[in-house]
C-alpha cells in the first residue's frame, strides 16, 4: 500500500475502501492491505459466520459495516449490524429512513463496545436546501448518531459549495456530493472537516456515482501538494 503524503502526516484514516464484490473471498481481494474499509454486507452477502471470521481475521483494519435494505429482510439486516458492533467494527451505518426505533436498537448494540453509530442520508436525485439538510443532521444526532453521513447528487456545481458549507455549521459529519459534478466534493471534504471519505477498490466497481478509486484519490491529494 502506497500511502499519500497526507496519510503519512495525518495517519492512514482518510480513505475507507468500499468492499462490494459478492463473496467474502472477492471482498478480501478488494481489501488487499488497506487499513480502513466499508464492508457492504448487502453486496458481499457473507453468512453471519463468514462476516464474524472476516472481521476477526482483519482485526487491524478499521471497518464501517453497512447493510443497505433489499438483500436481506429487515431483521436479518439489523442482526448483521448488531453482530458487527460486537465483533470489532469501528462504525455501523444505518439509513435515517429506517427510523428512530432502529437507530435506538443499533445504538444500544454499540454499548460496551468501541463501535460508533453512523446515521446516513442519501439523495440520488438532487441536493436539498440547507434547512432540510441541517434538520436531517440534527435529527440523526438526536437519535444517537456519533457521525452523520450526507451524500447527495450534485446537479449543478453550486451544490458542491452548499454541501461543503455544512462543515461550517455542524461537526461530526461526513458530507459529499455524488455524480460527475460531485467528484470534487469527495476531495474537498477532507479539507473542509471530514474525518474520512469513501473510495472504490482499484479492482472493484464504485458503490455510488462519482466515487473515485483509492489510487485516484491518493494521486489527487498528492497532486495538490498540500504538504510539499
Amino acid at each position: 500500500m502506497a500511502l499519500s503524503e497526507w496519510e503519512r502526516i495525518c495517519g492512514p484514516r482518510m480513505y475507507y475502501v468500499c468492499l462490494s464484490a459478492e463473496g467474502i473471498e472477492n471482498a478480501t481481494r478488494q481489501l488487499a492491505d488497506e487499513l480502513c474499509a466499508e464492508l457492504r454486507v448487502d453486496l458481499v452477502k457473507p453468512t453471519m459466520d463468514e462476516m464474524k471470521q472476516f472481521l476477526a481475521d482483519h482485526n487491524d483494519v478499521r471497518f464501517i459495516v453497512t447493510c443497505r435494505p433489499g438483500a436481506f429482510d429487515e431483521e436479518t439486516s439489523l442482526q448483521y449490524l448488531e453482530t458487527a458492533a460486537k465483533c470489532g467494527a469501528e462504525y455501523i451505518d444505518v439509513e435515517i429512513e429506517r427510523g428512530n426505533e432502529v437507530a435506538a436498537r443499533l445504538k444500544k448494540a454499540c454499548e460496551g463496545t468501541e463501535c460508533q453509530l453512523i446515521i446516513s442520508y442519501h439523495n440520488f436525485e438532487y441536493t436539498p436546501g440547507e434547512y432540510e439538510l441541517l434538520s436531517i443532521i440534527d435529527k440523526s444526532k438526536d437519535w444517537g448518531a456519533d457521525k452523520v453521513k450526507i451524500a447527495c447528487n450534485v446537479p449543478i456545481p453550486e451544490a458542491n459549495a452548499a454541501l461543503m458549507h455544512l462543515y461550517n455549521l455542524r461537526d461530526n459529519i461526513i458530507v459529499f456530493g455524488m455524480g460527475r459534478l460531485g467528484k470534487i466534493s469527495r476531495l474537498a471534504s477532507l479539507w473542509c472537516g471530514a474525518e474520512f471519505t469513501y473510495v472504490a477498490a482499484d479492482c472493484g466497481e464504485a458503490t455510488a456515482p462519482g466515487q473515485l478509486t483509492i489510487s485516484q484519490m491518493r494521486q489527487a491529494v498528492d497532486a495538490l501538494g498540500m504538504f510539499k
